[in-house]
């Protein structure tokens, strides 16, 4: 009898918002309830509070140098993703028993995910938002005003977007790993694997083996660093890294005890040979010879030779096209001047003499020209880490986006397929 009771009692009972829409509504309250009474909102403070850390570092290297806007993109990366990971990682497990027995009732699992997708939309916004004032607070040099961004007129609204959509995809995979978990330890066991795999093999900041290059294209960080880096202009800034190492050594002394027959043989080096045709002193003609010494800051224009002024001869002689075309000497050429040092008789009969040959990097300063030297060691290494997938332009950054996008999709999806099956978990 009681059986039957229960039976008529099971038949009788209404399930109530059968709709995903308001199914929706629902459980988007109740994630709500969550930020308010199980202290969900501390993930906001938090945020700012790993911005500051991260801004602290940063401030006086992102958008300055290649390796600074490398570095910089890295630990925005960084930032985005600890904060999209620890949004969403204990949001489904802590709840799987109710989840099963509300799915048994009726309630849609997509009803119940787009709703988590919504509430972590808002929290991930919430966190970008308090992410770029800080960074702004701290002096971060975001390029200001209208017309510096790349997609939107203000650089800062670019970052803004990669820095959310970063943390929004971290958030969707988070979301996915609570969905296969079956407990919350289970979840926090397996988030730190999660996050060294997605930062070691971001392909940036620790090079890669060449077999597991491929793992890069799979990881979320590596689009948010294309992305960042992209935005931070890092093929077009100055490469410092080898200048301040270069600078550091420039007092101490290099140099050893060498023989002449040592100097002789380099002289044979491919290094050498391939500047032979290089001209150490050009071939003049009369006319510019003329041209220079006719010059006022010469000082011997007006300097009379007879009844003329020596600027008078010297514009005749420019104007005289057969004089003025005549050479008055021939270019030397580095070849020239190895020919002369490798044919001297005297300089082979003392091969065996040595002597001490040192020298300071600050005398190839004097010689050269601080400022020249910093100038071609800087551009050389620029032009050795110049990077295509870094590229300054809206198709790059908008493709790195289409695919932080999905991301969000996909493991948005894969949690939708992994929770629709719940009810096969007999635990």
């Amino acid at each position: 009898m009681a059986e039957a009771n229960k039976t008529r009692t099971r038949k009788v009972r209404k399930v109530h918002h059968t709709g995903r829409t308001s199914q929706i509504g629902i459980y988007l309250g109740k994630q709500l309830r969550f930020f308010i009474n199980q202290s969900d909102w501390k993930v906001l403070p938090m945020a700012a509070v790993i911005a500051g850390l991260v801004g602290m570092v940063i401030r006086r290297r992102f958008f300055v140098s290649m390796e600074g806007s490398l570095i910089g993109s890295f630990a925005l990366v960084c930032v985005a993703i600890w904060n999209g990971c620890f949004n969403s990682i204990q949001s489904v497990c802590r709840e799987r028993p109710i989840i099963k027995r509300e799915h048994r009732s009726g309630m849609h699992i997509s009803a119940y995910v787009i709703a988590h997708m919504i509430y972590q939309f808002l929290l991930c916004a919430g966190q970008t938002v308090l992410t770029m004032f800080v960074l702004r607070q701290l002096g971060v040099p975001i390029p200001r005003g209208s017309g510096t961004g790349i997609i939107t007129p203000w650089m800062i609204l670019d970052l803004g977007i990669s820095m959310f959509l970063i943390s929004y995809a971290a958030d969707m995979m988070s979301l996915f790993i609570s969905s296969i978990a079956r407990t919350t330890t289970g979840a926090m066991t397996i988030m730190p694997f999660v996050l060294i795999f997605q930062l070691v093999f971001a392909g940036s900041i620790i090079p890669l083996p060449e077999w597991s290059k491929s793992l890069a294209n799979f990881t979320i960080s590596n689009y948010g660093i294309r992305a960042l880096a992209s935005q931070s202009d890092y093929n077009n800034t100055p490469s410092t890294t080898v200048w301040n190492m270069v600078e550091k050594m420039k007092e101490k002394e290099y140099g050893r005890e060498i023989s002449i027959g040592e100097v002789l043989d380099k002289l044979e080096d491919p290094a050498v040979k391939m500047h032979n045709d290089k001209e150490i002193v050009k071939s003049f003609t009369v006319g510019e010879i003329a041209g220079m010494l006719a010059d006022p800051s010469a000082g011997i224009a007006d300097r009379k030779v007879g009844d003329q002024t020596l600027g008078e001869i010297l514009a005749r002689l420019q104007q005289d096209e057969e004089v003025s075309g005549q050479k008055i000497n021939s270019a030397v050429t580095v070849g020239d001047v190895v020919d002369f040092i490798r044919n001297n008789k005297a300089l082979q009969k003392h091969r065996d003499k040595t002597f001490n040959l040192k020298v300071k990097i600050s005398d190839v300063f004097d010689f050269f020209g601080e400022e020249n030297v910093k100038n071609f060691v800087q551009k050389k290494t620029a032009e050795a880490s110049f990077k295509p997938e870094y590229a300054h332009s809206d198709v790059n950054v908008i493709k790195n986006w289409l695919v932080l996008g999905l991301f969000i999709v996909v493991f948005a999806a894969l949690a939708t397929i992994v929770l629709e099956l719940i009810d096969k978990d007999k635990r």
